[in-house]
């Protein structure tokens, strides 16, 4: 079994004081941090996926060059790295049509795959489907499987194609989370290694294993190796402003020592492949549970969903 390595590869300090409304440039940390990252899966002979933002990618061409000359995968991370329910549907086309022009003109490979920035993919956006398969890409993982339960709409804890009303189809590769006491946790994610014990992450790639389904491991770039984020700051931000990054930074950095350590361990015991590898070995498996979507996203919507009974057909698996 192959499981799924991503990297969402962001510049922590430029997005951060792009929230508080500065205009700041691309730091070094964001070459910096890709290079450790790839330094690293090359040390397990491992490839992955790396989520790109557009922007970051334009203004370090030659590292996102790196990324796919050394093998990995270059996949959309969108352009503004905002919530999907802060666009409308023609702005979310655009913003997926020019990452993906950026992308493919800077490395020359096709790009197949998109994530939202924070796994913001809801029910209420469920046209964004439709514009990914526009814009030519022919799978996403956006969704937390957690998020859409709570909404009244259970999906599968495993990767599932979504129907379209057109007849059209794309493959989900959803984030799956559970709560751990007050933690909400992605599995397994940069927070979860970071914080929760590592026997958490093992239990969970034993019941991956055990079901013969691909784990998707993500993390953010900069939380591979240890490192000081406020040192990336540009000088001048206001007080208030850098008070707030500060808090940011210390919770990015909390257990970001154990990361690099947490992650040759799973390099080394699990066999690991970019998400388009696995994406096709998935479809040629044929098995993959089956959602009309926006039948689930209307019954979900008219409160007919209450349980675990959505339109999902699946083979079933020996257990």
């Amino acid at each position: 079994m192959q499981h799924i390595f991503t990297v969402d590869a962001e510049d922590w300090p430029q997005l951060l004081c792009s929230y508080l409304g500065h205009d700041c440039s691309v730091s070094e940390q964001f070459a910096l941090s890709i290079r450790r990252t790839l330094d690293l899966l090359d040390a397990h002979d491992t490839h992955a996926t790396f989520f790109v933002v557009a922007p970051h990618a334009a203004a370090e061409p030659e590292v996102v060059r790196e990324i796919a000359a050394r093998g990995h995968e270059v996949a959309s991370h969108g352009v503004s790295h905002a919530k999907l329910y802060t666009f409308s549907p023609q702005q979310f086309r655009e913003d997926i049509r020019r990452s993906a022009e950026t992308l493919e003109e800077i490395t020359g490979e096709k790009v197949r795959g998109y994530r939202a920035p924070f796994f913001s993919l809801m029910p209420q956006q469920s046209w964004a489907f439709e514009a990914l398969l526009d814009c030519g890409l022919d799978y996403d993982s956006s969704l937390t499987t957690l998020l859409w339960q709570r909404e009244g709409m259970p999906l599968p804890d495993e990767p599932f194609i979504c129907e379209l009303p057109d007849g059209r189809e794309i493959l989900e590769v959803p984030a799956l989370a559970r709560r751990f006491g007050p933690i909400t946790g992605r599995l397994i994610g940069g927070r979860t290694l970071r914080v929760l014990p590592f026997g958490t992450t093992l239990a969970h790639m034993h019941d991956r294993e055990r079901d013969d389904l691909p784990a998707m491991l993500y993390v953010h770039s900069y939380e591979v190796t240890p490192d000081r984020l406020m040192g990336y700051l540009p000088s001048g931000l206001p007080v208030a402003d850098r008070a707030k990054l500060f808090v940011s930074a210390k919770a990015f950095e909390v257990g970001m020592g154990r990361m690099s350590r947490a992650l040759s361990e799973l390099l080394e015991r699990y066999k690991w492949a970019p998400m388009r590898e696995v994406a096709d070995e998935l479809r040629e498996r044929g098995d993959l549970p089956r959602l009309q979507i926006e039948d689930l996203v209307r019954r979900g919507t008219e409160g007919a969903v209450t349980s675990s009974q959505p339109e999902v057909q699946s083979n079933v698996r020996a257990q």
